[in-house]
């Protein structure tokens, strides 16, 4: 071999492991970038809950102070603005229609118009001609009651 072979061939394979230790270079550089964007998000994420609690923490405290030192459970729950609301306003102008009353802008039951009048049902259709059944049946049906055993001798064997 000629040792300018062998140089060259050093020199290539020097060459492809610059290539190699650049791309794990690279491949380490962007872990190490998404690993740091990731762990900002996160501490942003935990920075503001850690602010929405100590903030609700404080509100406590206020309202506890406020309470004259008693920190209770109605001391230190969300006040409601609106405790009267039940829901139950809108159901009453519905009862009270049912019940007969009126509003103010409804005239008197006196002068309301009278509802229109339905029109009268149409008459029942004709009756059928009942069919009359062959041999025992139809002397039974003649005789309007299956079940009249008045005509049965009891002690008859």
């Amino acid at each position: 071999m000629n040792p300018e072979e062998d140089l060259a061939r050093l020199r290539h394979k020097l060459a492809g492991l610059e290539r190699e230790n650049g791309d794990r270079m690279y491949l380490v550089d962007n872990r190490a970038t998404k690993a740091i964007e990731e762990t900002r998000a996160a501490g942003d994420q935990l920075k503001q809950e850690t602010s929405a609690a100590l903030t609700a923490r404080l509100e406590q405290k206020k309202r506890a102070e406020a309470a004259g030192g008693w920190a209770t459970e109605s001391t230190l729950s969300e006040k409601v603005e609106d405790d009267g609301d039940f829901g139950f306003e809108e159901d009453e102008t519905e009862n009270e229609r049912r019940a007969g009353y009126r509003t103010a802008d409804e005239p008197p039951i006196a002068y309301r118009a009278a509802p229109p009048v339905p029109p009268p049902p149409p008459p029942p259709p004709a009756p059928v001609a009942e069919e009359r059944p062959a041999g025992r049946h139809r002397r039974a049906a003649a005789r309007g009651d299956d079940d009249d055993f008045a005509d049965t001798d009891w002690l008859a064997t």
